[in-house]
């Protein structure tokens, strides 16, 4: 449903994007990911035609963004970080305003109707959009992007400076739009992303350096496999149990046990069933389990290895040009 094929966009001498390609597949939810000024933000405008690449090309459904941008606009709703709302209009002047033009002529009665429903407009659509709280002023600028029934959803900071309650409601929300729209959610907050994307892009100073399922780029970064275990015995008689696992290539001893109670986080290599191993250990020795689990990284851990790891990648470049 979108390609974007070895794009660059460069402001003067700063490169906003560096030969970027993705794809995205009809009805994929996409979380896009990075710090604040990796270039999320220059790859939607392109997407949604706003500004051109200075290489490469993009395309959404069959349609050049370049040769065919009106074609392009018809498939995708933009809510895009701040929007220009009119803060003198009522919401629904406002949604009106948006569908006419669209040229919706006909459509628009029903496709309004749903979208205040939607959006939990209802109650809104009378007050002037200077005075709604923050919460529906997004729901707003979500309703002017459905308004005509896009393929495409481009939602750039959906939740930026909303309150936890409203961040809930609006994630809620676009779950349930994405049941049947393909949707790239761009955002620096993690939670959301692996709360509701398909698929993860991570993008780094310009660059695409991650690209797939929150599964795979934990075995992207991740070295090693890793359970912590929690038993009642000495260091010293554990150490002795563990030594002969040979599968086990670092220890990292977790000194917040109490005493009496050694803790470990064993890191391991091989398809060996590591928690086998371990409880054949436990009933040998006979000791009690206080905790035992295996660990996974965290998605804010997996993020911070993939942008560092770039950055490393980087400097080794300039080093050696």
């Amino acid at each position: 449903m979108i390609e974007f094929n070895n794009i660059s966009k460069n402001y003067g001498l700063t490169k906003a994007l560096d030969n970027v390609s993705f794809s995205v597949k009809k009805g994929e939810i996409i979380g896009f990911v990075g710090p604040n000024g990796a270039g999320k933000t220059t790859a939607m405008k392109i997407i949604t035609t706003y500004t051109a690449p200075s290489g490469g090309t993009a395309k959404v459904g069959d349609y050049d963004v370049q040769n065919n941008p009106l074609k392009v606009r018809e498939l995708i709703g933009y809510l895009p970080e701040a929007v220009p709302l009119y803060d003198e209009m009522l919401v629904s002047e406002y949604l009106e305003f948006i569908g006419n033009s669209r040229h919706m002529n006909g459509k628009l009665k029903k496709r309004y109707d749903w979208v205040v429903q939607a959006c939990g407009l209802e109650n809104m659509l009378d007050r002037k959009i200077g005075v709604l709280s923050k919460g529906f002023r997004q729901r707003t600028c979500l309703a002017q992007a459905l308004i005509h029934d896009p393929e495409v959803l481009i939602l750039d900071e959906p939740t930026s400076g909303l309150d936890p309650i409203q961040i809930i409601s609006i994630r809620n929300m676009i779950k349930e739009l994405a049941q049947e729209k393909t949707v790239i959610l761009s955002t620096h907050i993690l939670p959301e992303v692996s709360n509701i994307s398909d698929r993860i892009l991570v993008i780094n100073k310009g660059k695409l350096v991650a690209d797939g399922t929150f599964q795979e780029l934990i075995q992207q970064v991740s070295k090693y496999s890793s359970i912590y275990i929690a038993v009642q015995t000495n260091k010293k008689d554990f150490e002795n149990a563990i030594k002969d696992i040979s599968e086990i290539k670092d220890i990292t001893y977790d000194h917040s046990t109490k005493r009496g109670v050694t803790g470990a986080h064993l890191y391991y290599s091989g398809k060996i069933d590591m928690t086998e191993k371990l409880n054949e250990l436990i009933q040998e020795n006979k000791w009690k389990v206080v905790e035992f689990h295996p660990e996974k990284l965290s998605l804010e851990n997996t993020f911070i290895r993939l942008t560092q790891s770039n950055e490393s990648e980087k400097q080794a470049e300039t080093k050696g040009e």
